[in-house]
């Protein structure tokens, strides 16, 4: 039996709009032709791969199980259409890299690394987008980022991605100067009973791990106090409203500078990994396997 591969990625376009109209929209297909393609594609499967709802499509289990290889398909369709653009050796090739908001520096540094006084068609452009690693993951696995650079990315990938670690950091206590811990070279969990926590957005990866360290410690802060982001984190430290568990790297020149202090947590599994997430190195275009040979 041999699978068409324009079914599967027809089946892609429909998943990700959740609509058969939006879907043939974007290919630039009749809704009969699209609604063929998925009806063909269902019989060589064998099962329904979607039920219609008010809102659009909810898929099968069976489309659910199907899904990550038709994201591979329209993956590597994608890079094969780069790959023969007719400007193709004669434009400066572009990359589009993710980065989680705690690795958003590194994003900056590329692009540094990379923009350069002059611009070359031998050198990469980077695009970057900023995210929580959990949608940073899909949009790799959907084609719409290269890759992308992730905390914990040790979930279950989907099929056709890997991820691979560059570096790791241990989470700290970052106070304010005036804070009675400020001297303290070193902290056991226990020193938060008291404190306030100032916390990141939730989906944060460096919020979960935080709270996956006070839970084993059976550490309750006195309080705790959401905010945004972590420039809100950092604002609240500065006012001294409280402390917050972050990677030093977040906070490196203001630790620099004699503003902020940073100090070391007594607890087991502080250590962040820090990884790309994109389809194996070896399927990588040239310009994507140079951005990341530069972290």
């Amino acid at each position: 039996m041999r699978v068409n591969p324009d079914y599967l990625i027809t089946f892609n376009a429909v998943a990700e709009f959740g609509s058969v109209s939006k879907a043939a929209e974007y290919l630039n297909l009749s809704q009969p032709a699209v609604s063929g393609q998925l009806r063909a594609l269902a019989g060589l499967i064998g099962a329904p791969l979607y039920t219609r709802r008010s809102r659009g499509i909810t898929l099968t289990p069976e489309g659910r199980e199907l899904l990550p290889h038709a994201q591979a398909i329209a993956r590597s369709m994608r890079r094969v259409t780069e790959l023969a653009g007719p400007h193709r050796g004669r434009t400066r090739a572009h990359v589009r890299l993710g980065t989680s908001w705690t690795l958003s520096g590194h994003g900056v540094r590329l692009v540094g690394h990379f923009r350069g006084e002059q611009p070359s068609t031998d050198l990469p452009s980077i695009g970057l987008h900023s995210g929580h690693t959990p949608h940073l993951i899909g949009l790799v696995a959907r084609g719409e980022l290269d890759a992308a650079l992730t905390v914990d990315a040790s979930q279950t990938l989907p099929e056709g991605l890997e991820a691979r670690r560059f570096s790791s950091e241990d989470l700290r206590l970052i106070v304010w100067p005036e804070h009675p811990l400020a001297r303290e070279g070193y902290v056991a969990p226990t020193a938060l009973r008291n404190e306030t926590l100032l916390l990141p957005m939730p989906e944060s990866s460096v919020r979960k791990r935080a709270a996956r360290l006070l839970e084993t410690a059976g550490v309750t802060p006195r309080g705790q106090l959401e905010l945004g982001g972590f420039l809100a984190v950092k604002a609240a430290l500065h006012t001294g409203l409280g402390v917050a568990i972050l990677p030093r790297s977040m906070v490196g020149p203001e630790v620099e500078h004699g503003l902020l202090v940073s100090l070391g947590l007594e607890a087991p599994d502080v250590t962040l990994g820090y990884h790309v997430v994109s389809a194996p190195r070896a399927l990588l275009p040239q310009a994507v396997t140079a951005v990341l040979d530069a972290l």
